[in-house]
């Protein structure tokens, strides 16, 4: 009996470490291809390339990811989950207070879960903000990410249009969306920025500044915008 149990758990213990194998395979194999993707576009990437970035086989990649149209929409899902989790639970706090949110509570709450996560360090969500902010001018890649990011977006719309019932919803959508690609933008890359604030006299290199220095500029333009564009917005 006690020689069954050794070899029961001997073999548990092989299976785990397979499965604990076989997971770190795949993110190395969802890894390389979301910094593919975010360097040279889906178009510019082949399931070759992911291999070789990843140090296996190509039939590795097709065990782990599928199709190269499957890794693109499984990078997209992997990241959105933690992204949504964490708006709404900014959005449930502000539901709690007494005080009513205000436009830019509900900015700031929606956006400060991205522009904290994907300016925290880790390589692998730099590469996801650059792939966004490369697909989210493309029109094929919407339907492909609509329910994955459009239902809490949603919910942080009725939640505009609770302080402000009324406004045209269009001109809210489209002032939101433009909000939504400012953000996206600034967190892909701050270069810019950083280029045009060095006067020209001044001798040196621009250096890009961490996303967080800019949040609060981020957040009174897109508030102060929204304003501007949709009439009957509390100010």
């Amino acid at each position: 009996m006690e020689n069954s149990a050794a070899l029961g758990r001997a073999e548990t213990q092989r299976e785990d470490g397979r499965l604990v194998r076989g997971e770190a395979t795949r993110e190395r194999v969802l890894d390389a291809a979301e910094r593919l993707f975010a360097e040279r576009g889906f178009d510019g990437v082949s399931i070759r390339q992911i291999a070789g970035e990843a140090g296996v086989t190509l039939g590795v990649v097709g065990f782990h990811g599928g199709s190269k149209l499957d890794l693109f929409k499984t990078i997209l899902e992997r990241r959105v989950a933690t992204l949504n989790t964490e708006r709404r639970r900014t959005l449930a706090e502000l539901r709690s207070r007494r005080a009513a949110a205000t436009l830019r509570d509900l900015l700031a709450a929606y956006m400060a879960p991205y522009l904290e996560i994907a300016s925290g360090g880790d390589p692998q969500w730099r590469a996801y903000a650059r792939l966004i902010a490369r697909i989210v001018s493309d029109d094929r890649w919407y339907e492909h990410v609509r329910d994955l990011y459009d239902p809490v977006a949603r919910e942080y719309l009725d939640a505009i249009l609770e302080i402000a019932p009324g406004v045209d919803r269009e001109r809210l959508v489209t002032a939101f969306v433009l909000s939504v690609a400012s953000m996206l933008s600034i967190v892909a890359s701050t270069i810019r920025i950083a280029g045009l604030s060095v006067d020209e006299s001044q001798s040196g290199r621009a250096v890009p500044g961490n996303v967080l220095d800019y949040r609060e500029t981020l957040i009174d333009y897109c508030a102060g915008g929204i304003e501007r564009a949709v009439p009957g917005l509390p100010r």
